[in-house]
């Protein structure tokens, strides 16, 4: 389905741990109301979940998190924005870590990812999945690109008409 107008999706969530599976429901229920790929869909679920996560662990309390989703005909941005202005940093896993892998799986499954400082304190960490193709790193996974100029995004949300009830 050929999309002439960005779809847009903005949800504010609680700094707890549960939002994240929140995040990842709302990601799901939103990309089929906009007729996603399943292979899209998938991905971004991963990718919500990660940015999500590290949102929650980088300033927990009361002030939440915010995800947003911007479909145009080319690609997805995941936009994750917490109260934390330290920026994202990938980091080495061993094997036998229970952690640290998040960033590299965000770098794998997008075209391009990055942050932007917020005001007064704050970031917005983004990746942009290829709409047509879920996984089209944009390098080898052994190297990660980090963008820091801040993804474009729609001016005005798509009329109400447009949304998926």
């Amino acid at each position: 389905m050929p999309r002439s107008r960005p779809q847009l999706s903005l949800l504010t969530l609680d700094s707890t741990p549960e939002s994240v599976s929140g995040a990842r429901r709302h990601t799901d229920q939103v990309l089929h109301c906009w007729h996603a790929r399943v292979e899209l869909s998938d991905a971004a679920r991963l990718v919500v979940s990660e940015l999500a996560t590290n949102a929650v662990r980088a300033r927990g309390g009361p002030h939440g998190f915010t995800l947003s989703l911007v479909l145009d005909r080319d690609h997805l941005l995941v936009q994750v924005g917490d109260r934390d202005p330290q920026p994202p940093r990938p980091r080495e896993a061993g094997p036998d870590a229970t952690g640290g892998r998040g960033l590299h799986l965000v770098d794998t499954l997008s075209s391009r990812w990055g942050y932007y400082r917020t005001a007064p304190d704050g970031k917005v960490v983004w990746a942009e999945l290829p709409a047509d193709a879920a996984t089209e790193p944009a390098a080898p996974p052994h190297h990660v690109l980090v963008d820091v100029n801040q993804p474009r995004v729609p001016t005005s949300p798509p009329p109400p008409a447009d949304r998926c009830r």
